[in-house]
């Protein structure tokens, strides 16, 4: 084999590589993302369905401070058996009472302006509290708890709650109404866009489902100094639930595709 035309066949070969090539769209290794990556819709709604609350939730705490701590627990023991009495007669059972809470803590004294060098701190009394939690379905009797709890020995009131015992139904309702929300959202959102909603590619549940029953009195009612009925309106309980779904869009080209 002659290798005079070796030279020459290197040089041609070389130019071909450089030379540009013809464009065939059809060989293209270029691709949109819109034709790998399928276009989503995400919608988030809320449903609510509102109920008539049928138990109260309730705090009531019994405070005592004595220089002994012997002293301060009787005393606090004292106070809360009349407060059970007052409950007794107004009709609650043992089972609708929870002891929270007790509590016995040292006083300690505070140091004077100026502090001297040599003053250590020592404990000047002792204070107990006791709280008791009431759940009950009569909801009737706020307004008198409210009323009586001072006359009975209560110095802190707090957590007024009205709540529903059984929400499973209502949470169900509330689920249901959030889902047909969102698949409403849906269609409408893709009907504007001038698409169609596919598949759905996944379903959430956001909240497995919460209340409100108006603000709670989480705000402490110290040294109440009625004996009065308050005035206690429960009003409504309103049971959420919040869904987020995600759907394939599907855009009039795809459609035609």
């Amino acid at each position: 084999m002659s290798y005079r035309f070796l030279p020459g066949l290197l040089l041609l070969f070389v130019l071909s590589a450089c030379m540009p090539h013809p464009f065939h769209p059809e060989r293209s290794l270029v691709t949109t993302v819109s034709d790998q990556t399928p276009q989503l819709l995400r919608v988030q709604a809320e449903g609510r369905v509102e109920a008539t609350p049928d138990q109260l939730r309730l705090r009531l705490g019994v405070i005592t401070e004595a220089a002994d701590a012997g002293q301060a627990v009787n005393d606090n023991n004292q106070r809360m058996s009349a407060v059970m009495t007052m409950l007794a007669e107004l009709g609650l059972e043992r089972k609708d009472l929870a002891t929270g809470q007790f509590q016995i803590q040292p006083q300690w004294s505070q140091p004077p302006r100026p502090t001297p060098a040599n003053w250590q701190r020592e404990i000047i009394g002792y204070r107990v509290s006791n709280d008791l939690w009431i759940r009950t379905s009569r909801i009737d009797l706020a307004g008198q708890l409210l009323g009586l709890a001072h006359q009975a020995g209560v110095n802190q009131v707090g957590n007024l709650q009205f709540t529903i015992a059984d929400q499973d139904d209502y949470q169900q309702q509330a689920m249901t109404l959030a889902t047909q929300k969102a698949l409403r959202q849906a269609q409408a959102l893709a009907t504007a866009a001038g698409a169609e909603v596919g598949n759905i590619l996944s379903l959430t549940l956001d909240t497995p489902g919460g209340f409100s029953g108006g603000a709670p009195l989480m705000a402490e009612a110290r040294m109440m100094t009625t004996s009065d009925a308050v005035p206690i309106t429960p009003g409504n309980v309103d049971i959420q639930a919040t869904v987020t779904m995600v759907f394939e869009l599907i855009s009039p080209a795809r459609n035609q595709q």
